[in-house]
């Protein structure tokens, strides 16, 4: 059950806090604050009226946000009110990993042939004039016929993005009167909160009011 926190946020602090974050979106939600006396006919139009908003816990649980809308006489009324899902992307991190000081060889061959092959291969190169690490303008021989490299080294590094995608909804339903025409809406954040205010399906072109008590 949930049990409200009037003694820590009371019911003017949750509004204060709805209405700070409404003034940063007011671009997108356009929004009016009204008092008691400006209430009734607000409601005789085409108009959203947000009567309280509080913040509630349940026990273990994080705060919730609770909003009371009234609904004016001229806005479109549903059967039902279900707000839209959208998706949400979590980053963890990126975990980076690097290989150094790869050698290329035919994996074959055993490491002991490989040795001694190596070992012969160095003194060639210090018998020939035409070794594949001259100094010099000569061109460096990287590549030769067998398919031992030992000069030759790899480096890669993998970066791993460590993020998952999760389904939100926008607003949870848990009162809906079509013949009174009130409505009260839970959500999980402030943000959220205001964001349902956009996409209330009553319509198009309702306004959005703030009753100050």
């Amino acid at each position: 059950m949930a049990i409200f926190r009037q003694k820590i946020f009371t019911e003017y602090d949750a509004m204060r806090s709805l209405y700070v974050e409404m003034q940063r979106n007011t671009r997108d939600i356009p929004f009016s604050v009204i008092d008691e006396h400006s209430l009734l006919p607000v409601l005789k139009e085409n108009s959203v009226v947000i009567e309280r908003f509080v913040i509630s816990t349940a026990f273990g649980h994080k705060d919730r946000y609770r909003m009371y809308l009234k609904i004016g006489a001229k806005a479109k009324m549903p059967d039902q009110v279900r707000l839209p899902g959208y998706t949400k992307m979590h980053k963890i991190g990126n975990l980076g990993m690097t290989l150094e000081n790869a050698e290329w060889a035919d994996p074959s061959i055993d490491q002991g042939n490989y040795d001694q092959k190596l070992g012969s291969r160095n003194r060639l190169y210090q018998k020939n004039n035409s070794a594949p690490f001259s100094s010099g303008n000569k061109r460096i021989k990287l590549f030769s016929d067998d398919k031992f490299h030992p000069d030759i080294r790899a480096t890669f590094t993998p970066n791993i993005d460590l993020s998952y995608e999760t389904s939100e909804l926008t607003g949870e339903t848990l009162k809906y009167d079509k013949r009174e025409r009130s409505l009260v809406l839970e959500f999980p954040t402030i943000q959220d909160a205001v964001k349902a205010l956009k996409i209330l399906p009553f319509g198009i072109n309702y306004k959005v009011y703030l009753l100050n008590l």
